[in-house]
């Protein structure tokens, strides 16, 4: 695959890897708990850590519970602060608004924050496993320029990711685990590319 392939390229790469909805199964069936769902996001990270290392995409198998454990605490932490947060604090806001009977201000928020904190979440991930370094998912100056150099380009996965979402609101795990596979990807792909390019 080229360096930076265009969303649709990614989507149906993924759709044609070898037993894919058996893994999108596992991974969005551990994804509905909590704890356990630490290894569906080892499974996400390691995945991530094969695209920048081979530039194809390939998902792992299910193997090495113990490294996915710990591949996952790392997954983790990047998410707490640029995913999770975000959007808890906004959940919150949005209840807020909802008893002002500003339910639809409320909706377009959560959305937006959405589909930014994962454009903001793919780039700290990617910063962490430059150099598996925890005190840089704290330059958030550094992880918003990542997310900027995305430009228009982060606009489709991101409403992909938030349409997913929101289809398989009812199998949230299901949804969660496989927006974040699909935006992941496209995320890899395009910091990859620009780390290549640098390099020349």
């Amino acid at each position: 695959m080229k360096e930076t392939p265009i969303f649709e390229e990614v989507f149906m790469s993924l759709l044609r890897q070898p037993a894919v909805g058996l893994k999108l199964l596992l991974g969005g069936l551990l994804s509905f708990v909590p704890v356990v769902n630490i290894f569906a996001f080892g499974y996400l990270y390691r995945f991530a850590l094969r695209i920048r290392r081979t530039g194809q995409v390939s998902l792992p198998e299910w193997t090495d519970w113990r490294g996915l454990f710990s591949e996952g605490l790392r997954f983790g932490v990047a998410w707490l602060m640029y995913w999770a947060l975000p959007v808890l604090v906004t959940v919150i806001l949005g209840q807020i608004l909802d008893a002002l009977h500003l339910g639809f201000m409320s909706y377009l928020l959560l959305s937006t924050v959405v589909m930014l904190a994962s454009i903001l979440f793919c780039a700290a991930l990617y910063r962490l496993q430059t150099r598996s370094d925890y005190k840089d998912l704290l330059d958030f100056s550094l992880i918003l320029r990542m997310s900027l150099r995305g430009g228009l380009g982060f606009v489709l996965p991101a409403l992909a990711f938030l349409g997913v979402l929101a289809w398989g609101l009812p199998l949230y795990g299901l949804s969660f685990f496989a927006g974040f596979l699909l935006i992941i990807t496209h995320s890899v792909f395009f910091y990859r590319g620009l780390e290549q390019r640098a390099s020349v």
